[in-house]
């Protein structure tokens, strides 16, 4: 395993330029927002736009992210994407996870992230939202299979949080490339209790295809019964109530050997002038676990 960080992150730490704060926090791999634009000219092209100006519809622009990230011996972890299967044009969403896993096909990427369903609809059932979102996935599937990308699957929002949802979306795919994004910290962002995490983790550890590791903090009288969504404040990844050693060797045990994406949403609590010094001390709390941690069959 290795330690990268979400492109926002170094962002909203207050670094002004992606690539020297990845010198400046010494990592080599990051995860890489691809937002998405229709446009007109041709209509039917989906324009993948990324903080760092490259328009991944175009093979020239990919071609030229791909020579600045081997130049500087950087790699990308993960692409991200802000889809949702719960939007009432289900093809263009689709389209836009397959535009997705072509570039990184392209750019040498395992995993592109991706949301199942976001958006609450009156009059709609779980299962209305599971079959609305393995539909979408199964579409991506059909058009990427051949790529070898895994589409990673956050567990994320209300719907998506829940672990029975996620369970029977990855069960029904029947696809090793449908796996997930684990957000350690979104579980307990939904209400469930603190020794729940650890169980929940080993449950979806053989799933995982790349992570987003965050952290946060409850009362202590609230930690180990189920709360409402959202009764959580965000914490560094070193001071939240997640043990983050616990999470680690449970996807070492698993066999996983992919990254551990600093995520830490609690930035916006500490002034700006802090906020580097935080994310700084998040990745060394993160590289001291994978130093420290056994290794699988210890």
């Amino acid at each position: 395993m290795f330690v990268a960080v979400r492109d926002g992150i170094v962002t909203w730490a207050g670094f002004q330029e992606l690539f020297s704060a990845l010198a400046s926090l010494g990592l080599g791999s990051f995860e890489l927002a691809v937002s998405r634009k229709e446009t007109t000219e041709p209509s039917t092209r989906i324009s993948l736009a990324t903080p760092l100006g490259f328009d991944l519809s175009m093979d020239a622009d990919t071609g030229r992210l791909r020579d600045a990230l081997r130049g500087r011996g950087l790699s990308l972890c993960a692409l991200l994407v802000d889809n949702d299967f719960a939007r009432q044009d289900l093809e263009a969403e689709v389209q836009y996870v397959v535009k997705a896993c072509e570039a990184a096909y392209e750019l040498g990427v395992k995993a592109v992230r991706i949301n199942a369903v976001m958006r609450e609809t009156p009059g709609s059932s779980l299962l209305d939202y599971h079959r609305r979102a393995l539909k979408g996935i199964r579409a991506c599937l059909e058009q990427t299979e051949g790529l070898g990308v895994a589409l990673a699957i956050e567990n994320h929002g209300v719907i998506g949080n829940r672990h029975g949802f996620l369970f029977r979306l990855l069960e029904e795919a029947r696809s090793d490339l449908v796996g997930l994004t684990l957000d350690t910290g979104n579980f307990y962002w939904y209400g469930y209790p603190l020794e729940e995490i650890y169980d929940i983790v080993y449950g979806f550890a053989p799933y995982v295809k790349h992570t987003h590791i965050k952290n946060g903090a409850v009362p202590a009288d609230r930690r180990d019964r189920k709360r409402k969504p959202r009764d959580m404040v965000m914490a560094p990844l070193y001071e939240g109530d997640i043990e983050l050693r616990t999470v680690v060797e449970t996807l070492r045990d698993a066999g996983y050997d992919h990254d551990l994406t600093v995520e830490d949403e609690s930035l916006g609590r500490f002034p700006a002038e802090e906020r580097k010094q935080v994310l700084s001390r998040d990745i060394e709390h993160m590289k001291s676990l994978l130093r420290t941690s056994p290794a699988q069959g210890d």
